[in-house]
């Protein structure tokens, strides 16, 4: 027995220094199937989630997480002990793909949420909620389209592009002359009547020419050609009038206005043809200018040209003043910056001028004024703030959310928009959740604030929250013991397996019931007696590293029965009737043979109270210490050397069948079946090892101290006596099951 005890405490100390160097974890994610790195993302994957002891040595490391249409995750670590358990949520992610459903869309450039994405076909991975898709090509029609996408979706719109409407117009060119050469702009364009297409929208000069040999004055005509429609020009070829000149007026001015001998003659420059030889009167006309006049000769046959330069009126000086309700405004004034309000600008050229005020966070302002004679220009400006642009996105797509901006209704969300700059009040609604609600400062800027709501429903807990539980949980059932002074936790239960001395196998089972209440039941055996247990244990932890209790079993056995008919010879008539009654035993322990011959049933009962102290090591284990009272009543008829005389030659000499009390180291029956009742104290000690949040290995010694069970002697067979000391070694396996 001192040898197999040694054995044990060897194994025991190579488990517990295994479980003190090796260290492996388990690595999950949410959802499962994640593609595994440590520190190098690039680098070869340790696999995919969820993983199960993956030995890692102790230290920090950085777990890069890969999973389609959810977003790369990184978890920083550090591996301190056995089977620690690590984990992340993974963010789902969406894809939209785009594809050409017509010619017209191919190639097509696209746009998601203003951001280019290049050319059709596209498939761009975005965050769930809704975004803007943008398809355009020059010639077509852009498509806008909102796209809402939820996590993990794939979501498909094929495109078709529309040709844009036409850029171009058409000319009908009819008149009395049949066959004259058209010219637009100066290039041929075949003979009346004709309709001309795909002229570009805009003004054209449209010219007729007589056909050849004809005495006829050509005819030009500007022409004004609307995009999609259709201009007409009816022609008039009128006799070739006698010989003149020609004059071509040119001013300083664009546009200004000509008049030759009183009739206007278009815009500068401006060309009269067929002007009768002689002296003709030139007139220039321009706002803001003075007019001009000039004589001019005209040749027969000949181009007279004549240049004409307008003066400016001359204005009075003006007075400009500018006022702002912001302080830091800027202010320009015919692209001149001017400083900081007030601004006066003194003798200011007389004539139109352009104000414009900046203010950051404002919107900018801008107008004209004139001054002049007289007129000054006085401006008090109050500068409305800028919008700043936002966009709201509910993680969760809660139908019915709706979004207030300072208490006052904006839009559903998602939303997309502005808000004026400034600190607001935001907040998201939605029946059956809570409101999230935030004050935030808003600029104004090219890109808009996106602001992520994730609302959950009433009364539900947060994610920090659910994190938080759980992993309470999994630290108080990562640090449960199943043999110490604290009960087990409600939500947990507990099954032991164990081998040891005197009874050979035994396998318990505890669930947690209250704070300081747990129960279980257990079965054991050593083959000449099987026991039903049932136990109660109230206990509780008044500091992290100790604890007590008190632990209450009762339970019975059943074994097999000795029937000593068919081990000694007996003695029958021709009727089958016993004659022959030999003894058993000798002194005042002989007894008939008829006495026994119902046989020797085995049987116990027993009750146990227990006092334990443990002492705990943070999520190593415990030591126990305890100290119990125990009753017995056995009832097992042999006892000194306890030899079993259930087995065959056992109770008596099968060579000349004498008695067996003729032998009396092969045992001695008690008489009358009497029963051992005895009562004594027992102190123990027990170590339990947590190797992960599931198992444990727990090893005890205990000693009695009292009478020796004589139930529990020799029962391998060696004429060995109750040893009164106890040793078990085993496994305890933890499961939830209020989860």
């Amino acid at each position: 027995m001192k040898r197999k005890s040694i054995l044990l405490s060897l194994a025991f100390a190579a488990a517990f220094s295994s479980v003190a160097s090796a260290q492996r974890v388990d690595i999950t994610s949410n959802p499962p199937g994640a593609t595994v790195y440590v520190d190098d993302p690039n680098g070869t994957p340790i696999g995919t989630t969820p993983l199960s002891r993956v030995r890692l040595r102790r230290g920090s490391y950085t777990l890069h997480f890969r999973l389609a249409n959810h977003a790369d995750a990184q978890l920083p670590v550090t591996v301190q002990r056995w089977r620690e358990s690590f984990s992340v949520n993974l963010q789902a992610q969406s894809v939209i793909v785009l594809n050409a459903a017509n010619e017209g869309a191919q190639g097509a450039q696209v746009r998601i949420d203003g951001e280019p994405v290049g050319a059709l076909p596209v498939r761009q991975t975005v965050e769930p909620g809704r975004h803007l898709v943008q398809v355009g090509r020059e010639g077509y029609n852009t498509l806008s389209q909102w796209v809402e996408v939820e996590g993990a979706q794939v979501a498909t719109l094929p495109v078709m592009l529309e040709r844009a409407a036409p850029e171009t117009g058409s000319i009908l060119v009819a008149g009395d002359t049949t066959g004259a050469a058209i010219f637009v702009d100066g290039d041929p364009r075949g003979t009346a009547p004709t309709v001309l297409d795909n002229i570009p929208a805009g003004q054209h000069s449209v010219e007729i020419r007589p056909p050849t040999g004809q005495e006829l004055q050509p005819v030009q005509q500007t022409v004004l050609v609307i995009a999609g429609e259709r201009a007409v020009v009816n022609f008039t070829l009128q006799p070739t009038a006698p010989a003149g000149g020609t004059l071509r007026v040119l001013a300083n001015v664009p546009a200004a206005v000509i008049s030759i001998d009183g009739e206007a003659a278009g815009n500068s420059p401006a060309v009269r043809e067929g002007l009768a030889p002689g002296d003709h009167i030139v007139e220039a006309r321009a706002d803001g200018y003075q007019p001009i006049t000039r004589p001019v000769t005209i040749e027969a046959g000949r181009e007279q040209v004549v240049s004409l330069e307008l003066q400016e009126v001359q204005r009075a000086a003006g007075r400009i003043v500018i006022n702002s309700d912001v302080d830091g405004a800027t202010v320009t004034v015919d692209g001149e910056a001017r400083g900081t309000p007030p601004v006066v600008i003194e003798d200011a050229p007389a004539g139109t001028h352009a104000i414009v005020v900046s203010a950051p966070g404002r919107r900018d302002f801008r107008q004209t004024c004139t001054t002049g004679p007289g007129v000054d220009c006085e401006l008090t400006i109050d500068m409305d703030a800028a919008p700043a642009p936002i966009r709201v996105v509910e993680a969760n797509n809660v139908s019915g959310a709706q979004l207030y901006v300072d208490g006052e209704l904006v839009g559903p969300v998602p939303f997309e928009g502005t808000v004026p700059s400034g600190n607001h009040q935001v907040e998201v609604r939605a029946p059956g959740y809570e409101s999230f609600t935030a004050q935030m400062n808003f600029e104004a800027s090219a890109e808009p604030r996106v602001v992520d709501v994730a609302l959950r429903q009433e009364g539900a807990l947060s994610d920090d929250e659910l994190e938080m539980q759980e992993a309470e949980i999994l630290f108080r059932h990562q640090q449960t013991v199943a043999r110490s002074g604290v009960p087990l936790p409600q939500d947990l239960a507990v099954l032991d397996f164990s081998v040891g001395w005197p009874y050979l196998f035994e396998a318990r089972l505890g669930i947690g019931i209250m704070d300081w209440l747990d129960a279980g039941i257990a079965l054991r055996t050593f083959f000449r007696l099987t026991e039903f247990e049932a136990r109660v244990k109230a206990g509780f932890r008044p500091v992290e590293q100790f604890s007590i209790g008190g632990q209450f079993r009762i339970g019975g056995g059943l074994g097999g029965s000795a029937d000593l008919v068919d081990n000694v010879d007996v003695t029958r008539d021709d009727m089958g009737q016993i004659t022959g009654r030999p003894t058993w035993g000798t002194g005042e322990n002989e007894t008939s043979l008829a006495e026994d011959i119902a046989g020797h049933p085995t049987n116990n009962f027993f009750f146990s109270l227990e006092a334990l102290f443990s002492l705990h090591f943070a999520s190593a284990g415990n030591f126990t210490l305890w100290t119990g009272f125990d009753f017995y009543s056995d009832r097992w008829d042999w006892h000194e050397s306890h030899r079993d005389c259930r087995f065959a030659g056992g109770c008596n000499d099968d060579m000349n069948g004498s008695p067996v009390a003729a032998d009396p180291s092969l045992g001695i029956l008690a008489p009358n079946g009497e029963r051992q009742n005895l009562a004594r104290f027992r102190i123990g000690g027990s170590l339990e090892i947590i190797f992960s949040r599931r198992w444990n290995g727990w090893v005890s010694f205990e000693g009695a101290f009292g009478p020796d069970r004589r139930i529990v002697g020799d029962i391998l067979g060696f004429n060995n006596s109750d040893i009164q000391m106890y040793t078990r070694l085993g496994l305890t396996y933890k499961f939830d099951y209020g989860h």
